[in-house]
């Protein structure tokens, strides 16, 4: 299991394993079970997924060595993996909870250039090199950044602008479970009025036979 006493070789060659591991699985299902099944692959998607979160600050320099190494691009491996991360629980969903265009302090109609201008003013204002001592000052910029990245793409504002329209439409179904108690119940007077049923049958036939 990856500790801070880890030995940094031992640390290298489980996140290469890792990253190796996630570039072969092609769906988010998959990915999941991948991280949910070794308290390592947990705390590795954390890091890689949310920076800010780590404790161990050569993490990210390491990451994109490894990824060099293996001929896999480190910024869409992180992408491939937040879907997972966030359906674990291991981030938070910023996309889901958080409005893009408010987190930029703009319209939801802007163009590039507005969005362009208003990260950079956003940007100056947490960017962890020039307030290292503004707290939260990483995740602020990490959720910038993430913002940025999807609202001056096209594709990924569309797919954005469609999931922030429907999502204050979806509501969970109610669980209609039963206890297992209630079930046990519910089953048992099914098959004893089965059983009623049938002995009436049974008695009218009677009936009809030796009238």
């Amino acid at each position: 299991m990856i500790s801070p006493s880890s030995n940094p070789c031992q640390q290298k060659q489980l996140l290469s394993q890792f990253v190796r591991q996630v570039d072969e699985r092609n769906d988010t299902p998959s990915l999941i079970l991948l991280i949910a099944a070794d308290a390592d692959h947990l705390r590795l998607c954390r890091s890689i997924v949310d920076p800010t979160a780590g404790s161990n600050p050569t993490f990210a320099a390491t990451f994109m060595r490894v990824c060099l190494d293996n001929g896999i691009i480190s910024r869409q491996l992180t992408e491939k993996l937040t879907p997972a991360a966030r359906a674990l629980g291991i981030v938070q969903a910023s996309d889901a909870s958080r409005d893009y265009y408010h987190l930029l302090g703009i319209r939801s109609r802007a163009n590039t250039r507005e969005i362009k201008n208003a990260f950079r003013k956003e940007a100056v204002k947490v960017h962890p090199d020039t307030n290292a001592n503004l707290p939260g000052s990483g995740r602020r910029f990490v959720e910038l950044n993430d913002a940025y990245r999807t609202l001056r793409d096209p594709v990924l504002r569309h797919r954005y602008d469609t999931k922030r329209h429907y999502l204050p439409r979806w509501c969970e179904r109610p669980d209609l479970s039963m206890p297992a108690a209630s079930r046990s119940a519910i089953f048992f007077w099914y098959f004893f009025g089965l059983f009623f049923i049938f002995i009436l049958l049974l008695l009218f036939l009677d009936m009809i036979v030796f009238q």
